[in-house]
């Protein structure tokens, strides 16, 4: 079940799931950021790509959504390419 890469991110339902997902940081089952975004690109991603994943996650955590990775990711690069 932990080689299963899910693009979905959404806070913890409950305390118990808060509880379950600290202790699966602390047993090293979590992965940093960048690394989740480099297993979905197939490539290093530069930080600054990590850094907009992150703050799109934080401002969804904050409104109480969930959040598709995937789709931040293609939107992210979309808009990066219109701009260059």
């Amino acid at each position: 079940r932990g080689d299963c890469l899910s693009s979905n991110v959404r806070p913890p339902k409950d305390d118990e799931e808060k509880i379950k997902a600290k202790i699966a940081i602390l047993q090293g089952r979590s992965k940093p950021l960048k690394d989740v975004v480099a297993d979905i690109l197939g490539e290093e991603p530069e930080q600054a790509l990590v850094d907009a994943v992150e703050n799109n996650i934080l401002l969804a955590q904050e409104q109480g959504e969930s959040v598709d990775l995937s789709a931040i990711l293609k939107s992210i690069q979309s808009m990066s390419e219109k701009w260059a």
